[in-house]
């Protein structure tokens, strides 16, 4: 029987209608709604007893107060501790996650070797080392009660070294509470730099002047934006200190002359002023040191009071002199590219022990990756934030168990050096509350309360109980000038700037905050670059989705998205593996085809 096409359209129409009366569709979505709530990974709390405790946050050096709900001694939200003097009851959207990571698909339980293995190794490697090789712990984030252990650990070993990344400001914290004017270089104010909530507090009483090739979060939310060519911040920089003329600055920099003169008229009127930069360059240091900031907006950092000194940098070591290296990423800290830490491995089998949460990040290169406990299962301290003007001692206090067979980095570290590692934390918190400076904020109750009115012992239960200590603003006004500007990597043959879409710690996300970001289609992929086409022409890329990404690190391929709101001779590259190996802070490169 031939059917006409109204009677199929009625026919499809009914079918519809009839459908959506019967329970099945309306029974698919609740099946698919609890199948999505029940994925592998997903922790389940026990119903029980509704509690809370206070901690501060590991993710990062700003350290937020914490404050976690929890259902039967299993935490199920976290939030900003209110009242917190500091961090002022914010936190960023990895905090507000944060008790999702010991359940993250990619976490590292179980490592490449047992722990007996992996000393057995270092032991044979460290009495192999010939004449002046060196055996090294490389701390990330420097700063912490471990970081004096590390120092101790490597001094006792013949020919061993305590290295650190390079301080953003070399040896000097930020006070944005006294500032009126900022001028930033390119530094992420508003994406992960500093703390969130003084950041946002300080930001009412100071005029933001943000110099960067493109609009970013954060120069969008400047009252100026500064528009300047890729690679040009240390010329603006010494321009503004009077160290070269405006007219150089101005053809070197793409602003128009008056443009950099009214800019230093304002910096030097509406003071006190701070120039902040990614890396310590000499330039910067001179405009700061013009614009009266030392002891005023800039402040010394003497957290080696507080047994936590830096050490030598990756840089002063020679290449080729590294037989046995310690690498603790157990905690997020600075990223340096792996090819920069491998030239300073000695040619002939180094070993590489990684200290680490999950295999991504060093653990993919290293011989051996012993697994460690992740916040919020750790105990350990918090480094004195970067735009803190007074120092702070505040612990990273375990909300839940960790799994068996992790490995502390500390003890292992000072077992191999044949050292007694102590009790780094309970240690550092009696000298503290021996000086009897400052005050201890409690976030329980809402108080501060001058340490020296507090024993030992009740001093180190608030601790643990999410409190926070604040000493006093280090009186010195005295700051060593760096000795050069250009970072490794700055070759002439590399002559376009890379600038990261994005923090290189974002794999250090719950499995929601993982997703989020990698389904987003406004976020590149890893390890894909972003160029002007004009960029690409020059390149020979006109029309390739793939080409080479080049450094003085070295090479590796990459993917290639044309945008015309990219600036000529800037590479926005979306940190990934292969990036990462080769890209740092302040990196020039250049692309070619495959």
């Amino acid at each position: 029987m031939q059917k006409t096409r109204r009677e199929i359209l009625l026919f499809m129409g009914g079918g519809a209608a009839g459908a959506m009366l019967t329970p099945a569709p309306w029974r698919l979505i609740t099946d698919t709604a609890i199948w999505s709530e029940n994925w592998p990974g997903i922790p389940r709390p026990a119903a029980g007893e509704v509690s809370e405790r206070y901690t501060n946050c590991a993710l990062c050096p700003a350290g937020c107060a914490v404050r976690a709900r929890l259902v039967n001694g299993q935490p199920v939200s976290l939030a900003g501790a209110a009242g917190h003097p500091w961090s002022r009851g914010a936190m960023c959207a990895f905090g507000l996650t944060a008790h999702h990571l010991p359940y993250h698909p990619d976490r590292l339980k179980v490592g490449s070797a047992s722990e007996a293995e992996t000393a057995a190794a270092v032991a044979d490697a460290m009495a192999r080392r010939g004449a002046g090789e060196k055996a090294a712990v490389l701390d990330l984030a420097p700063g912490r009660a471990a970081s004096a252990v590390y120092r101790r650990a490597m001094a006792a070993v013949k020919d061993g070294v305590y290295l650190t990344p390079e301080r953003p400001l070399g040896g000097a914290r930020v006070d944005l509470s006294k500032a009126r004017t900022v001028l930033s270089l390119g530094v992420p104010l508003f994406a992960g730099w500093g703390t969130p909530g003084n950041l946002y507090t300080a930001r009412a009483n100071f005029r933001l002047i943000q110099a960067e090739p493109y609009e970013s979060a954060t120069a969008a939310l400047s009252d100026e934006w500064l528009a300047i060519k890729p690679g040009s911040e240390a010329i603006l920089a010494a321009a503004l200190a009077g160290k070269i003329p405006n007219t150089d600055a101005a053809v070197a920099t793409g602003l128009a002359e008056q443009r950099i003169v009214d800019v230093g008229l304002s910096l030097r009127a509406n003071g006190p002023s701070v120039v902040l930069a990614p890396e310590n360059s000499p330039e910067v240091f001179e405009l700061n040191r013009a614009l009266g900031a030392f002891g005023k907006t800039l402040v010394a950092d003497d957290s080696a009071e507080h047994g936590a000194p830096d050490g030598a940098t990756l840089a002063s070591v020679p290449d080729g002199s590294i037989r046995v290296l310690f690498l603790d990423e157990s905690v997020p800290g600075a990223h340096i590219p792996w090819k920069a830490i491998e030239r300073k491995l000695v040619p002939s089998n180094p070993l590489v022990v990684a200290f680490a949460w999950s295999r991504e990040g060093y653990g993919r290169h290293a011989h051996f990756v012993l697994p460690a406990a992740v916040y919020p299962e750790m105990l350990t301290d918090i480094p004195s934030a970067l735009d803190s003007p007074a120092p702070m001692f505040r612990l990273a206090a375990p909300l839940v168990a960790a799994p068996a067979g992790m490995i502390d980095p500390v003890a292992f570290v000072a077992k191999t050096a044949g050292i007694d590692p102590g009790n780094p934390l309970r240690e550092k918190a009696d000298a503290i509350q021996k000086a009897g400076r400052g005050s201890v904020f409690t976030p329980a109750g809402g108080k501060s309360t001058p340490v020296r009115s507090l024993k030992p012992d009740d001093f180190w239960k608030a601790l643990n109980n999410g409190a926070t200590w604040m000493g006093e603003p280090a009186a010195g006004t005295s700051f060593a000038k760096p000795a050069s500007t250009l970072a490794a990597g700055d070759a002439s043959d590399f002559r376009l700037a890379v600038a990261f879409t994005g923090a290189h710690f974002a794999t250090l996300a719950s499995p929601l905050m993982a997703k989020l970001y990698q389904d987003s289609d406004l976020r590149l992929a890893p390890d894909t670059v972003a160029l002007h086409p004009d960029t690409a022409r020059a390149a020979g890329l006109a029309d390739a989705a793939r080409g080479k990404l080049e450094t003085a690190y070295g090479a590796c391929a990459v993917g290639l998205v044309l945008d015309a709101a990219v600036p000529k001779g800037l590479l926005r590259v979306a940190p990934g593996p292969e990036t990462l190996d080769i890209c740092g802070a302040n990196t020039r490169a250049k692309v070619a085809a495959l």
